[in-house]
């Protein structure tokens, strides 16, 4: 943390690395047109991922409060395997608010470490029936930019159980091959 922030935000030894355009910005028709993010309320696993740098570690439990229907905090916490099978574990708290005119676009901005900007564009979703409802979900696509990179990004697949079912697979995949 301490290196990454001195060597590519403080002094910038590393060059940022410049948008490739490999993760643009989805068609508005691909994005759900209302979302209460109190649809997040409670625990959800990352059940399935789209960039392998930053969306499939083991282990990635993620618990959502949304005080109001447009903001929402995540506790997110995730683990990496080393080399040696030793597990490296992170958390962070983050801190959405969603876009005045476009109800399924989250910002995550002003952060400190790094000065990462996240957004989230949301898919697809299905509230669900209660914290255990296999298939309850939300597919976010997301872009960002940061010291290091600017144009990173990749999908997730929340579900509440740590592995999706057949319903969503399909839902998923319909809207992904939508955006």
């Amino acid at each position: 943390g301490d290196f990454n922030a001195c060597a590519v935000s403080q002094k910038k030894c590393v060059p940022q690395r410049q948008d490739d355009g490999a993760y643009p910005e989805p068609s508005p028709e691909a994005i759900v047109k209302k979302f209460d993010t109190r649809v997040f309320n409670g625990r959800w696993y990352i059940s399935a991922g789209l960039n392998d740098a930053f969306d499939t570690f083991d282990c990635q439990v993620h618990f959502f409060n949304a005080p109001t229907p447009k903001t929402l905090y995540g506790q997110l916490n995730w683990r990496i395997t080393e080399p040696d099978g030793e597990f490296f574990t992170r958390d962070t708290i983050q801190r959405f608010v969603e876009d005045e005119k476009r109800p399924g676009i989250l910002y995550n901005h002003d952060n400190e470490y790094l000065h990462y900007q996240d957004d989230w564009y949301i898919l697809d979703y299905e509230a669900g029936k209660g914290n255990d409802d296999s298939d309850a979900f939300v597919l976010v696509y997301y872009r960002g930019r940061n010291d290091a990179w600017d144009g990173y990004g990749g999908a997730v697949l929340y579900t509440r159980t740590p592995n999706y079912s057949a319903a969503v697979k399909e839902r998923a995949t319909a809207a992904c091959d939508k955006a």
